[in-house]
């Protein structure tokens, strides 16, 4: 059996997350979620357990892109 890396695997997560946020907030640029997830993400970057990390970034992230008044395009 081969060990993981949880960096990678939660990289890979982050990038999941991005994708469900871009597609759900498709009327925003996908820089700006983004954005938006990776400045949520360095909320966390000193949280000893991870595990949860990727989810909770999706719920803040969520919770921020619904309160940004969308850009005029």
């Amino acid at each position: 059996m081969f060990a993981t890396n949880p960096q990678v695997n939660e990289e890979k997560a982050l990038g999941e997350v991005k994708e469900r946020l871009r597609a759900r907030y498709a009327g925003r640029s996908p820089a700006e979620v983004s954005l938006v997830v990776d400045k949520t993400a360095a909320e966390f970057r000193s949280a000893r357990i991870r595990d949860f990390v990727p989810v909770l970034v999706e719920h803040l992230s969520r919770e921020e892109l619904g309160r940004r008044p969308v850009a005029a395009r």
